[in-house]
């Protein structure tokens, strides 16, 4: 598996897991573990992208 695609999925189910435990604990830390899921998720959006154009 590629780097990007490794880093999108991560960041989806980092968002996932972060949802689910704001849901289960109303914590608000929770917040910062979905923001750090869209970061993974950017970031292997991005890779992927650049590689497809070059």
């Amino acid at each position: 598996m590629q780097r990007g695609t490794a880093f999108l999925f991560l960041g989806i189910f980092t968002i996932l897991t972060g949802v689910l435990a704001l849901k289960l604990t109303d914590m608000n830390i929770c917040w910062a573990i979905i923001a750090l899921g869209a970061v993974f998720g950017c970031t292997g959006g991005i890779s992927i992208s650049q590689r497809a154009r070059a």
